[in-house]
Parts: C-alpha cells; structure tokens; sequence
C-alpha cells in the first residue's frame, strides 16, 4: 500500500482512538480531516526515508505534526528541540508551537499496555509488551516530569500539555479490571492478549513497525514458535492483539 494511503488510515486511527490518559493537561484538537486540503504529509515522508523509519514513536510523532499543522491557529510547529545546557543534553520537548498566539509545549505518546490480572510488576497489573514499562511509571514520568521539564524550558511556554493514545489488551475472555489506575481513560481502546503456548502453534503473521496503528491492510511477516518476544497481530474478528511468549514477562523484549 502507499504510504500517504497508510498514513491517512493511521491518522484518522490516531483521531479516533480515546486518550489513554485521563488529566487536566490532555490537549484537544479538532478534527484534521475536516481540514484535509490543510494536510502535508511531508513529516511523514521525511521519516520513512529517516534511519529511524522502524520506530513506531517516531512514526507516531510525524503523524502528530501533520495534525498539528491542519489545526487552524496552530504555527511556528517545531519538533524534537534538544535542551542542552554546557553540552550536555538534559532532555528533549517532543513539539513546540504556538496556537493563537501562545506558546505551548506537547509530549505525545503512543502506549499498548496488557493486563495481568493475577501479579504485578512493579506494582503494576497494565504491563507493557516491554515489561520494564507499565502504566503508572509513563503517567508518573510524564505528569511530574516531562511537563513541568517543557514548562522551564522557556519563561514564554503558556501551556506544556500531552496527547497519549494507546490501548489496553486484556487476555481472552476477561471484558476489564476489577480496578484500573488513577488517570487512566475507563472509555480506552481495547484489544486482547495470549501466551504463545495458548496459540494453535502455527506460524504467526504479525505487524511489523512501524504501523502498528491502523493494522488492517498492512503487509504482515511470518515467524515461528516459541517467540522470543511479544508480537503485534490485527485480527479481522477481535481486532489488535498481543502474542507473549510463555516467559513473559520475566524476559523482558529488548
């Protein structure tokens, strides 16, 4: 499929996909395709021609930049500034950019999170396919850091502000949590999970990165059991959906 084709279908995912979470700081924005004469996806071909065109985040944040630039007051977008103080790098401010005159500073992230009911990791049951990431420590580092980090930055900054987007996958057969989170959207997107062992053991044809979005006409890759990491599939019936192996997650994916 062409690019700009899977693009547009991963944006209007992304628009219509519920934040993940929930706070104060969520930023709204229109519609883009109610301004689709607006859109340049020059963004996103900059980054399929990057070195860096496998990475989902950075993919996500190339369609976040053509959605900022269709939204009307929206200008002067600037996009991945390195804060550095004596040549040392202290942090990077995914968008700066100034909406109706203000300047405001935004962190976007894409985050897939799968329930485990029966243990914590890190006290957390919302565990990503990375097992040293769960909920709580992304919404933690983002709110108490990330944000007030954008807010020093610049005396100037009126506004830092984050777009969070994602899914929580929850294993086969469970509808939800008994109890979620602090913070987190209880009208979020949904898909299901699975230890491989689970699996009817045929080969698996997965999603490969960057399009982890969409996921519905993408060209998929084969691999084999046993897993030796998580593997996003799109099924036709249940939608987004997580093969784990059976170590997981004691063997965090590298």
């Amino acid at each position: 499929m062409d690019l700009i084709q899977q693009a547009e279908r991963d944006l209007r995912w992304l628009v219509n996909c519920p934040d993940l979470l929930e706070s104060p700081a969520s930023l709204d924005l229109p519609d883009p395709f109610s301004e689709a004469d607006r859109l340049d996806w020059s963004p996103v071909l900059r980054f399929h021609e990057s070195k860096a065109s496998y990475r989902v985040g950075y993919y996500v944040e190339s369609l976040i930049q053509v959605w900022l630039s269709a939204t009307p007051g929206i200008e002067q977008i600037q996009h991945g500034i390195q804060v550095r103080k004596e040549k040392v790098t202290l942090g990077e401010l995914d968008f700066l950019f100034r909406r109706n005159g203000e300047l405001q500073h935004l962190e976007v992230a894409l985050k897939y999170y799968l329930y485990l009911p029966e243990r914590t990791v890190k006290g957390s049951h919302f565990i990503g396919p990375n097992a040293r990431d769960t909920f709580e420590r992304k919404r933690d580092r983002l709110i108490r850091k990330q944000l007030p980090f954008g807010l020093s930055y610049d005396p100037d900054i009126h506004t830092s502000s984050h777009l969070v987007k994602g899914i929580i996958f929850y294993p086969e057969g469970v509808s939800g949590a008994d109890e979620i989170p602090e913070s987190l959207n209880s009208d979020h997107a949904r898909g299901t999970w699975q230890f491989a062992g689970e699996s009817a053991g045929s080969p698996i044809r997965f999603l490969e990165k960057p399009f982890w979005l969409d996921g519905r006409h993408r060209a998929v890759k084969e691999t084999g059991l046993p897993l030796s990491h998580p593997c996003l599939l799109y099924r036709e019936e249940t939608g987004h959906h997580f093969l784990v192996p059976d170590t997981w997650p004691e063997e965090p994916a590298k």
